[in-house]
């Protein structure tokens, strides 16, 4: 069973290394590239925690206690990152989420100030921007509001004050 914990140790640092070099003379995308890498540096740290952890507990069991220690030692420092990797991409999808929103806001904003009707909002946003009819009637609603829509240009005023400051 212990030569089964190990195993799967150098399977995680061959899965790493041959498809990372593979990945490489791939003909794909960056963006391809890249998800491919990140796929494959989870799974790697997801495997390595997992047969780390096994390895440790048996090294427990038949008392081995440095060695048991060792390799749980390995695989929490492997789940951290992994779960960092996990947050820090959650983060990013987010902050993107926002972004797309602000920028959304700015578009129909722009659109409300030149006197342009719902329904050609509407067309813009289920047309060009490619939301549901329900997202984009939820959208169009949300910001509609009065309480909703100063709150949103207030944040779009100190967001555009910040980027002044920048440069």
């Amino acid at each position: 069973m212990l030569q089964l914990s190990y195993l799967g140790i150098a399977f995680a640092f061959v899965f790493y290394l041959i498809f990372g070099i593979t990945v490489k003379f791939m003909t794909l995308t960056v963006y391809e590239q890249n998800k491919a890498r990140l796929g494959i540096i989870l799974t790697s740290l997801l495997v390595f925690a997992v047969s780390c952890f096994s390895s440790g507990f048996i090294h427990i069991q038949s008392a081995k206690y440095i060695y048991g220690l060792l390799f749980f030692l390995f695989s929490g420092i492997s789940v951290f990152i992994f779960v960092t990797l996990i947050v820090e991409l959650h983060q990013i999808s987010t902050r993107a989420k926002m972004r797309r929103f602000m920028l959304l806001f700015d578009i129909v904003d722009h659109y409300m100030n030149e006197g342009k009707t719902n329904e050609e909002i509407l067309d813009y946003l289920i047309g060009i921007q490619n939301l549901s009819v329900k997202e984009a009637t939820d959208f169009l609603t949300f910001i509609t509001d009065p309480t909703n829509h100063e709150f949103l240009s207030d944040v779009n005023e100190q967001i555009r004050e910040a980027q002044l400051l920048k440069t």
